[in-house]
């Protein structure tokens, strides 16, 4: 596009950029490529083919580039340009200094046309399902009379139900209640005997008889159990190893405190117990001593 030109005025081309550069010894070509413009802008630039030119602003800003690339003062060849037309703003009824026409009077609120909208008619059906499901009666509960609490409906239910069934066994046990009325006469009979009945307990509860064979059960000797060979009671954590002579292992355990074991196999075979200070040794139902431990508190013997 390109700026239109004041009626009587004459294009006039910047004689001084052209002489510049031809005084430089500079192609138009090689000037065009150092600026980075095509080569046809620049010459129309230096004929004064300003139409041939985006606008006067660029043929402005495209000639400053190259006087500064000359290393020439713009302001000469600025001169011999035409000035660049001031872009408006707008039409003067619609430019910024215009007056602001306020819009018209907020329309009032109505309840009804705002009830009217589907997203409100959708949540009040929502709402109304919601309350018809929750206080609707269920059916598998029974209906109850108005003003009369759930308690007493249910509490009067199980009574009347369990009335029938008494009823029932009540008028079946009338039939042998009559017998049983008709007894006493036979139960008077062993009634007297009663009372000569503690004669005869009286002197088996006393007779020596019976007494000599509960004293002779206790008579028989009990066998004692055999006594272990070797025990460890262990007053703290320990641990014991018992081998053979050849090597196979016989016990190896961990030991806490309160915990015991015993070892029943006929020796000989080494014992190691470590942490001798707080186990207590036993061999064949008497104390053992063990001998004086290692630095560690390791202490070895050996059963015969």
């Amino acid at each position: 596009m390109s700026d239109p030109q004041q009626p009587g005025e004459t294009p006039v081309s910047p004689l001084l950029l052209k002489q510049a550069r031809e005084a430089a010894g500079l192609h138009v070509a090689a000037l065009a490529a150092a600026l980075k413009v095509p080569v046809r802008k620049l010459e129309d630039l230096e004929a004064g083919r300003y139409d041939q030119l985006p606008d006067m602003t660029f043929a402005r800003a495209l000639a400053s580039s190259a006087c500064r690339h000359l290393r020439i003062d713009p302001a000469p060849v600025l001169a011999q340009l035409p000035a660049a037309a001031r872009p408006a703003l707008g039409l003067p009824g619609t430019a910024l200094n215009a007056p602001f026409q306020g819009s018209a009077d907020p329309v009032p609120f109505n309840p009804a046309g705002w009830l009217s909208r589907p997203a409100v008619l959708s949540a009040i059906a929502l709402l109304l399902g919601a309350l018809v499901i929750v206080f609707l009666p269920r059916p598998d509960e029974p209906a109850t009379a108005w003003g009369e609490p759930a308690g007493n409906a249910s509490s009067t239910t199980p009574a009347n139900a369990v009335q029938p069934g008494v009823a029932e066994p009540v008028g079946v046990t009338t039939a042998p209640a009559e017998p049983v009325a008709t007894a006493p006469s036979p139960t008077v009979a062993p009634a007297e005997p009663v009372p000569s009945s503690p004669a005869p307990v009286q002197p088996a509860a006393m007779s020596p008889a019976a007494t000599p064979p509960v004293a002779e059960t206790p008579a028989t000797p009990s066998v004692p159990a055999a006594a272990s060979v070797l025990a460890v009671a262990a007053r703290g954590e320990t641990w014991i190893e018992v081998t053979t002579p050849a090597g196979e292992t016989v016990v190896r355990r961990l030991l806490t405190a309160g915990e015991s074991m015993e070892v029943n196999r006929a020796p000989p075979y080494n014992v190691v117990i470590g942490r001798a200070d707080v186990a207590r040794v036993t061999l064949r139902g008497q104390a053992f001593d063990l001998p004086p431990p290692s630095p560690n508190g390791v202490a070895r013997f050996e059963v015969k």
